[in-house]
């Protein structure tokens, strides 16, 4: 208690040197009433050694919290009204107190708005990357569809451009480009081949009537005349070209 009255008295003091007419001044006036409160509560302290009460305690403390507020308010102000007395201020008040460093609760806050602000930045920085990674990724599904409209769309997008990269490749395997006549007739012959009955067994596409009737009765055979045609055929295309691979697969 005692220490802080001295560091205001010297305050006081120094600001007196520095300010022109400061004992006319409001922050003097706080000052001097910090001042007198703290000599007053030096006189309560002194009387709590002989007989310590809880009402002296509570007076005491009050007293201190006022003092500090109002000092810090005072501070405040002349933080904005002269920012040159008031580094020279912060300066011997580090000085007395042995601290390198103090950051005001105003300098605080403004520190945690130019956080949020930059976390914002960030933020809005990661949010337009992935737009612009799904626009990619839209352009390169739509670019697929248009290569290879044989294959429909399903529910998997990407499944299905799995499986169109993968009818590109068999394609370009069989000897590169071929007339879109030949791939219809090709599609259009009554014995799939293993690629078409691939993509159907995906679900990316179905037979044709021609191919659907071969498939049936070859799938009887190699399921062992278990499933009728009408079964088979409500059972659908995709089911139909597993039972043919996965028995193409076993041999």
């Amino acid at each position: 208690m005692k220490q802080l009255r001295t560091l205001l008295i010297d305050c006081r003091i120094e600001l007196r040197k520095l300010v022109r007419e400061f004992h006319k001044t409001e922050l003097c006036e706080r000052l001097d009433v910090a001042v007198q409160s703290l000599a007053n509560a030096e006189g309560v302290e002194l009387d709590l050694k002989s007989t310590p009460t809880p009402t002296t305690v509570r007076e005491i403390k009050e007293t201190s919290n006022q003092v500090a507020l109002a000092w810090q308010m005072a501070a405040r102000d002349l933080k904005f009204s002269n920012p040159a007395l008031y580094d020279a201020m912060s300066k011997k008040v580090m000085t007395r107190l042995g601290a390198k460093t103090l950051v005001d609760q105003v300098d605080e806050l403004k520190q945690l708005e130019d956080a949020a602000e930059e976390l914002k930045k960030q933020t809005a920085s990661a949010e337009k990357s992935r737009e612009a990674m799904e626009a990619e990724r839209d352009t390169l599904l739509g670019a697929l569809a248009s290569a290879v409209p044989e294959l429909a769309d399903g529910g998997d997008r990407l499944g299905v451009a799995l499986a169109r990269i993968e009818w590109l490749k068999s394609q370009m395997s069989k000897g590169g480009q071929r007339s879109t006549a030949s791939v219809v007739n090709e599609e259009e012959n009554r014995v799939p081949s293993p690629e078409i009955l691939a993509v159907v067994a995906a679900g990316t596409r179905k037979f044709t009537n021609a191919q659907r009737e071969w498939c049936v009765g070859e799938a009887m055979v190699l399921s062992g005349f278990q499933l009728t045609p009408m079964e088979l055929i409500e059972q659908g295309d995709a089911k139909i070209a597993k039972i043919i691979t996965e028995a193409q697969h076993k041999h």
